[in-house]
């Protein structure tokens, strides 16, 4: 069992199993979760990626200097260790929005059904067919309006929870949201503190899940494919813009989408108010 890399943010303690799925496994100590994922997934903030994910595990515990998966144990190297801050790059606002543009085709063109792309290509909100998915549109389009009219406390009291899933879409939208503002306030050095205290204030659930999403959003935090892609909105040369933007969407079936989605329109939204 080779460790391959581990986030910033987990607490030493004894876990418990919290869920076993084909892609991750994931431990709880009270409000945190802890996921063992395989290269694929790739780094995060609460990630531990392994070579090969142990099949039955059931106990994970977080020292100093190892982590002990049942009974393996394995040794926290230095260089294993991954940064999950938003970078501060000091970019130009004027290559963001080029860039912003690109990642917005990105999502319109090749974002899954039903997720939250639908703001930036209104012809996929005719993939919302059943009634319920037509009333979850409706309700996910009044808290856009909320948002763009300012009012990021409605805004997010609306779009939390949200939608399908382990992490219904509304959640990760937040929590992309949440990301992009951080974005915006770290490399475009925008005034965006008001913004994000609102809308992570009003956006924790029940779903533990996504509330350890948005915490890692709210504190400046992502996960490694999401770092890619905020250095790609930073580079004038514009190369890695598809390409982190097509990686960042195979999160899940509609998460990775989705928190894009919130995202690029944080990202947006913060351009107009500079």
């Amino acid at each position: 069992m080779d460790l391959i890399s581990y986030g910033d943010s987990i607490p030493e303690g004894y876990y418990r199993l919290h869920s076993a799925f084909e892609h991750a496994i994931n431990f709880r100590k009270g409000r945190i979760i802890v996921s063992l994922v395989p290269p694929r997934t790739g780094s995060g903030p609460m990630n531990v990626v392994l070579k090969q994910l142990p099949a039955g595990a059931r106990r994970f515990r977080a020292s100093r200097f190892f982590f002990y998966i049942d009974e393996n144990r394995l040794r926290k190297a230095p260089e294993t260790l991954y940064d999950s801050a938003v970078p501060e790059l000091e970019v130009e606002p004027e290559i963001v929005s080029a860039n912003l543009a690109e990642l917005v085709a990105v999502l319109a063109e090749t974002a899954p059904e039903k997720s939250l792309c639908f703001i930036f290509a209104p012809k996929r909100e005719k993939d919302f067919k059943r009634v319920f998915e037509k009333h979850l549109l409706a309700r996910m389009k009044k808290a856009l309006a909320f948002f763009r009219a300012g009012n990021y406390t409605r805004g997010a009291k609306t779009m939390r929870g949200l939608g399908f899933g382990l992490t219904p879409s509304g959640d990760d939208f937040l929590s992309g949201a949440l990301a992009g503002f951080n974005y915006a306030l770290r490399s475009l050095r925008l005034n965006m503190e008001e913004r994000i205290e609102k809308i992570y204030r009003h956006a924790a659930g029940n779903n533990i899940i996504s509330n350890v999403s948005l915490r890692a959003s709210y504190e400046g935090k992502v996960n490694a494919k999401i770092l890619r892609l905020m250095r790609a909105l930073s580079d004038a040369s514009k190369p890695e813009i598809e390409a982190s933007a097509r990686d960042a969407l195979t999160s899940g079936h509609t998460s990775g989408a989705d928190f894009c989605a919130g995202l690029a329109f944080a990202i947006q939204d913060a351009l107009k108010a500079s």
